[in-house]
């Protein structure tokens, strides 16, 4: 059979740069993409503040085994870890600089749980630890980012080449044969990684792709698509229009007058982008500059939130090494230039760079506004001239960072499409090359207009269950298409999980991943889709990722139960399954129990041989004794020996729970048991959070035996610190059973730091999020409780001997019907564990 034919796919360039952006309503003045005979930038020249510049001809043809398009975390650690394979590479580099945001600014690591961060990506914050006399860094100044990755690869032999921009692929069948830059230069490889984090090669490949938000329905989420929340959102009613009150004299900048859409609805957005921007207090910091094309009008929207007493846009400045800081997008109208990146995806590059240009002349115009218009209030001046750009980051722009934040562009769309069942734990895949543990965290997509007021649309931040596994088919093109692909940035995921994986600390992962399996299918002579799994997860185990959850427990499996009753026996199966590349011999199963629980196997235990990739499973009976507290939890251990000596251990945890008698209910909107002895109640459960759209809390309560006249009083024995804002105690509400939605809530709640809360849904919007505050410092345990309720009004106080209250306040609930709920509730304030709270003494009069 003769070779199939070469296409050639060419899909970006410097051409036709404004008809995206202009379509998409930006200034024509932002939009002028270069001039045709701009003056070329050599390698010994400084660009400044570029996305986009042209660059001397440098035709020619490299040969490797693995091109690595882009020069993001992730391209440097596929490209150290191709090399350290024995693989010739070449890493491809759209502009100077190597590491992407991690070493543009993003110095503060969105990390989630770093136990689950392993590899390479270990290894990079290791190396910066070493540079600050420490363990490993999680903060780091951004120059210190950048040598370290150009030192990696040097150490390594990668061949860097900057300042190549993707042109055009050639493809031979389904098999890239080479990419084109756009200085005439060609990279041959048997195997391509995809890095860059709008997926230019990918798309350039012809591979399926997405853009935007999915509908909800379209998997089964409930995050995804148009979503109206309270993060970053406007805690004022701020009129958009030019002449306040008047539609017809337009919206002011920042604004749209599109339709805000329903809930769940899918759409094209993405959401915003900003630079992270590395501020210090030296006595040498640069001022904040006014942009070549500053118009105040564009911070109309702001000044009026000003003038309503909110001022929140730059709270969100994190320390770093060195007196600096990464200043990240905070409150309602801040860094984020929201709506203003649509046509980014798949743009081409100076169509990109007339987008850049206007992130350059939004941000800083927004921080020389703060800084200089007379019409911001004095002490916000002050506060912000007190900031400036650091003197010895990013010296050849000005201290401003090169690099704009792209949080999302293109995702592959493959045979494994990671959702939010994915980070709530509901689905694993079972094919896992990584972890990512983050908050689901899609910024703003959209600022509209709602009930002629100003309000953004798309902020989601809500925690997963905990890590979760990155499929490997999730870094793959689907079956059928590309053969010598992998995509490190623009995996597979819909739009808010790819809002958890999108973190660096993630795309350093699966960069490395990536490399493993192409090494390995470069040696099998197989197509990516068809690298031996069982091989792969073997090589990067021994390459310390972590690739389940708790880490490398994927050797053994539970089947057993969440919760036992004290003296009533059930049965607990675990699962071994062998992830050697050859048979494992001698095979031995056993569950260890804590002391008092009988545990008797009822399988053998035992097997001669278990072939590479087969599992064998045991089973006991196991009985648990009467607990110290109404319901606690214990861990069962299972250990699985083979070959002489190899050993793998894993735990599960178990609820042992006394049961809750009538009259008393129970309720969750989270993860929880509960139990009661006499009058002694207990909660164990996780909870994220009650507070302002968030409402996960387990409660034992009387159903509908709060009327207009009813005090409660309980005592919170103790209370586990899962979190510094864990939270139980007393609540009204008028249906528990329906968390997030029910409204007439009120809760008094003990923290394991500073004290009591007051709180309330004073909005009606079926979450608490009105406080009033109690500071007590230790927070005091065990604490009483009392919450009165007269008609419509609540009262909450405290006592630490039962018999002195000290008043916390007094609050208005207009929604509380004539009955309410009324019990104990408790929440972790976490995902991935249980929290335990004791109560003694509910009573009702």
């Amino acid at each position: 059979m003769s070779a199939p034919e070469p296409t050639r796919r060419t899909v970006l360039g410097a051409a036709g740069a404004g008809a995206l952006w202009l379509a998409a309503g930006a200034p024509t003045a932002a939009a002028s993409p270069p001039a045709a005979a701009e003056a070329v930038v050599g390698p010994g020249e400084h660009p400044g503040l570029r996305y986009w510049y042209p660059v001397p001809r440098d035709p020619g043809v490299v040969r490797t085994d693995v091109c690595v398009y882009g020069g993001t975390s992730a391209g440097v650690t596929a490209a150290v870890r191709a090399a350290q394979a024995g693989r010739s590479v070449a890493l491809v580099v759209f502009g100077r600089h190597l590491g992407g945001l991690s070493s543009a600014g993003l110095g503060a690591t969105d990390t989630g749980r770093i136990e689950s961060i392993g590899g390479l990506s270990r290894e990079f914050y290791r190396r910066l630890g070493a540079h600050y006399g420490r363990p490993e860094s999680f903060t780091f100044e951004p120059h210190v980012a950048e040598q370290t990755f150009d030192a990696w690869v040097e150490e390594e032999g990668v061949d860097v080449y900057r300042d190549h921009r993707l042109e055009d692929v050639r493809l031979t069948g389904d098999r890239i044969h080479s990419l084109r830059t756009e200085n005439g230069k060609v990279f041959v490889a048997k195997a391509f990684i995809d890095a860059s984090y709008e997926g230019d090669l990918m798309a350039a490949a012809g591979v399926s792709y997405t853009v935007g938000r999915e509908a909800n329905a379209t998997y089964g989420e409930t995050l995804n698509g148009v979503q109206f929340r309270s993060g970053h959102q406007f805690q004022r009613q701020i009129d958009p229009y030019v002449v306040p009150g008047d539609p017809a004299s337009g919206l002011v900048p920042g604004v749209v007058a599109d339709p805000p859409g329903s809930t769940g609805e899918g759409d094209d957005r993405i959401q915003a982008f900003n630079f992270r921007v590395c501020l210090t207090r030296a006595a040498d910091r640069r001022p904040f500059p006014q942009p070549p094309n500053y118009d105040a009008q564009r911070y109309e929207l702001l000044l009026r939130y000003l003038q309503a007493g909110v001022w929140d846009a730059m709270r969100l400045n994190t320390p770093m090494p060195n007196g600096k800081t990464d200043m990240n997008n905070n409150g309602a109208v801040s860094t984020d230039n929201i709506g203003r990146n649509y046509a980014w995806p798949d743009a081409g590059h100076a169509t990109r760079e007339a987008i850049f240009q206007d992130h350059v002349t939004y941000q800083q115009g927004l921080l020389w506004f703060l800084a200089n218009d007379p019409r911001v209030p004095e002490a916000i001046r002050a506060e912000v001239n007190g900031w400036g750009l650091t003197n010895d980051e990013f010296a050849g722009t000005g201290g401003w960072s090169h690099e704009l934040y792209i949080r999302e562009a293109r995702r592959m769309v493959a045979d494994y499409v990671i959702t939010e069942h994915d980070c709530r734990w509901t689905v694993a895949a079972p094919d896992p090359i990584a972890l990512a543990s983050y908050t689901m965290d899609s910024h703003n997509c959209a600022r509209v207009v709602v009930g002629g007021f100003a309000r953004n649309e798309g902020d989601v931040q809500v925690p997963p269950a905990g890590p979760y596994g990155i499929s490997y088919r999730a870094i793959v093109p689907a079956r059928g298409e590309c053969t010598n692909l992998l995509v490190a940035c623009a995996i597979s995921a819909s739009h808010i999980a790819f809002g958890s994986a999108r973190m660096e600390p993630v795309f350093m992962a699966t960069g490395h991943a990536a490399a493993v399996a192409a090494d390995l299918a470069l040696s099998a002579g197989v197509a990516v889709q068809d690298v031996h799994y069982p091989t792969l997860r073997q090589r990067l185990r021994a390459e310390q990722m972590v690739l389940t959850w708790p880490p490398n427990a994927g050797v053994l499996a539970f089947d057993a139960p969440g919760e036992l009753r004290p003296g009533a026996a059930g049965d607990v199966t675990v699962t071994f399954v062998n992830e050697e590349v050859a048979t494992v011999t001698g095979v031995r199963l056993v569950l260890a129990a804590p002391a008092g629980w009988t545990v008797t196997p009822s399988t053998p235990v035992d097997a001669e041989a278990v072939e590479p990739g087969e599992e064998f499973e045991a089973t006991w009976r196991v009985t648990a004794p009467a607990p110290a507290e109404p319901v606690t939890q214990s861990a069962l251990e299972a250990t699985v020996t083979y070959s002489g000596g190899v050993s793998h251990s894993a735990a599960h945890v178990v609820a042992v729970a006394e049961p809750v008698q009538a009259p008393l209910q129970t309720a969750a909107s989270t993860r929880a048991h509960f139990g009661q002895r006499g009058a002694r109640l207990a909660i164990l459960g996780n909870g994220a959070d009650l507070w302002t759209g968030i409402d996960q809390y387990g409660a034992i309560f009387h159903d509908g035996a709060a009327g207009p006249a009813t005090t409660a009083t309980v005592t919170v024995v103790s209370q586990e610190a899962t979190d510094p804002n864990a939270r139980a105690g007393l609540v009204f509400r008028n249906d528990l059973r329906a968390a997030g939605t029910s409204t007439g809530y009120v809760a008094l709640v003990v923290k394991p730091e500073n004290g009591l809360l007051l709180l309330w849904d004073a909005d009606g919007s079926g979450t608490v999020e009105s406080v009033l505050r109690a500071v007590l410092t230790p927070s005091p345990y065990p604490v009483h409780l009392r919450l009165t309720r007269e008609g419509q009004r609540f009262h909450g106080s405290y006592s630490l001997d039962g018999t002195t209250w000290q008043a916390i306040g007094s609050i208005d609930l207009p929604t509380a019907a004539a009955t309410q709920d009324v019990g104990v509730l408790s929440c972790a304030h976490v995902q991935d564990r249980l929290g335990l709270a004791v109560f003694e003494n509910l009573t009702l009069t």
